[in-house]
């Protein structure tokens, strides 16, 4: 069992007052963890072999984020994006295209 705890800000009363809350997520198979992991940019999975004994996975160590994905590409368009063109190309779009189509060969920190 696989689990992404994820928080968020709420604010209410126009702003006035914020709160944190705490989203969980399981999954049964490490590929389903890792994909959503990849979607929402979460950076640790939780791995409960039992009550006691957990692991943390880092999906971001050897993959570039979004972020650096976008600096990287702007800097050498021809390496990660195939064209010498940036601004003809929707980087954010094409990072989640690579990423649901399990090509992570060209998302890989180097």
């Amino acid at each position: 069992m696989y689990t992404i705890k994820q928080t968020e800000t709420k604010k209410c009363l126009f702003g006035l007052i914020s709160r944190e809350v705490e989203k969980v997520y399981k999954f049964a198979t490490y590929n389903e963890a890792v994909n959503f992991a990849f979607n929402e940019q979460i950076n640790k999975i939780t791995c409960n072999i039992s009550d006691k004994v957990k692991t943390t996975r880092r999906p971001f160590k050897t993959i570039l984020t979004l972020e650096q994905f976008i600096k990287v590409s702007k800097k050498n368009p021809l390496f990660y994006l195939g064209t010498r063109y940036v601004e003809k190309v929707n980087l954010k779009q094409y990072y989640f295209y690579l990423i649901n189509s399990k090509q992570l060969h060209k998302l890989k920190k180097y």
